[in-house]
């Protein structure tokens, strides 16, 4: 069993051995306002709710489950595992002293990934800013959290959740950087055990095997970040092959290689995958912006058919930004441009999508650092359902572009698992 907690919402499905779906229920939504502002008993509510919902002979068959979550998604927690009673929500966005949590990282390390806009490091220095940390309180990726409300026991994260908390992949142990000197004073003993995505962490509570019917001994497992899991569904097998996520808020970019790179200047880094690497970056051009300039669904689909996708758009220089630019040229200062707008509302479509197109275009999947060649791309995330929005990419990037076999990261969450 797979589960993805992501931006808009949850999913979960199960597949069997041989990676075919078994059940597959529509998912659990957080409404518009919830996808900026969550309570932890919000994920426990879609953790069940789902779980619920499964059919009761393919939830008897569950012997491991895997869960996947947005990695800028965290939470302090006492040492029962539950929330801390005074800390608030969970952290989605930066809050307001997240800067002096990046500045300190900064002056420790820098060109780490760690030093993004989403560092869960960044934010338990923020939480340390707002009030010393009490004794009791340790870090939870979104990831984690839902996990340990599965065993009912201690916080565990994984390699690819703890890349930004500052964990070193290559060497798989927290740096000393992480461990000693000012950091440390903080940090240390609030960090929770890493172990490798897949890897067993405990056995599900015997009063939710009984509950739910699932089967005896089954076991949590590992999880990953959502665009990993997004990544694992759409079947990307062979060094060169890049899949692009396209989501509400986020274009993300990830290359099968051999070798990991790293270029703070450009956004890119590098997640272990066993014994290979994804290298890639995640940019803040995405779907909202069409919800923003209020394309309907029906209207988009209408206005698509009437787009030539290998056709040059009126308008070239657009970059369809909601917020902070992370990749390719991280920048936070940086501002959208979705001017001059054409009267047509067709040729405004038209040049959105190839603004969004740019921005995982060559410049991100044809990274100079990357040593693995780009050899194909496949899409997934709501915008792979957009025909001509693939045909863009494709004559952009120059190798066989298409919509991935599968697009859900609960389904590849489920393969982890």
């Amino acid at each position: 069993l797979g589960y993805d907690f992501g931006t808009s919402g949850v999913r979960c499905a199960i597949v069997d051995a041989s990676g075919e779906i078994v059940a597959n229920p529509p998912g659990y939504s957080w409404g518009v306002a919830g996808e900026r502002a969550q309570e932890a008993s919000d994920w426990e509510e879609a953790l069940f709710s789902q779980l619920a919902a499964l059919p009761a002979d393919a939830r008897a068959r569950v012997s491991r489950i895997a869960v996947s979550g947005t990695s800028g998604s965290m939470l302090l927690v006492d040492g029962d595992g539950a929330p801390a009673a005074s800390r608030g929500s969970p952290r989605i966005s930066g809050g307001r002293l997240l800067r002096l949590g990046l500045r300190m990282v900064g002056d420790c390390h820098i060109g780490h990934p760690v030093r993004s806009a989403t560092s869960a490091l960044a934010k338990l220095l923020a939480y340390h800013f707002e009030s010393p940390l009490a004794g009791s309180e340790r870090l939870a990726h979104q990831a984690d959290y839902v996990a340990s409300r599965l065993t009912g026991g201690a916080i565990a994260s994984d390699w690819h959740n703890a890349l930004k908390l500052g964990f070193d992949v290559r060497a798989l142990r927290y740096p000393e950087w992480l461990t000693g000197g000012e950091i440390g004073e903080i940090a240390r003993g609030r960090l929770p055990r890493v172990v490798r995505p897949g890897e067993p962490i405990g056995p599900v509570s015997d009063k939710l095997v009984a509950k739910y019917g699932l089967a005896s001994g089954c076991l949590v497992v590992g999880g990953t970040t959502d665009s990993i899991a997004a990544f694992l569904a759409a079947g990307a097998d062979s060094v060169g092959d890049a899949v692009t996520s396209l989501g509400s808020t986020l274009l993300v970019v990830q290359l099968l290689s051999d070798v990991p790179a790293d270029d703070a200047s450009t956004g890119v880094y590098s997640h272990r995958l066993g014994d290979r690497w994804l290298v890639g970056g995640a940019s803040n051009a995405g779907c909202a912006v069409l919800r923003e300039q209020g394309f309907s669904g029906d209207e988009l689909a209408r206005l698509s058919e009437e787009i030539d996708p290998l056709a040059q758009p009126p308008c070239t220089d657009y970059y369809p930004l909601s917020s902070l630019v992370r990749f390719p040229r991280p920048d936070e200062n940086a501002v959208g441009v979705l001017e001059p707008v054409p009267e047509s509302r067709a040729a405004f479509l038209h040049c959105i999508l190839h603004g969004i197109a740019k921005a995982g275009g060559r410049r991100g999947c044809r990274s100079s650092i990357c040593a693995s060649e780009l050899r194909r791309v496949l899409t997934s995330g709501g915008g792979s359902q957009n025909a001509q929005w693939t045909v863009m990419r494709q004559a952009l990037l120059g190798v066989p572009t298409s919509r991935a076999a599968n697009i859900d990261a609960a389904y590849g969450a489920a393969l982890l698992a």
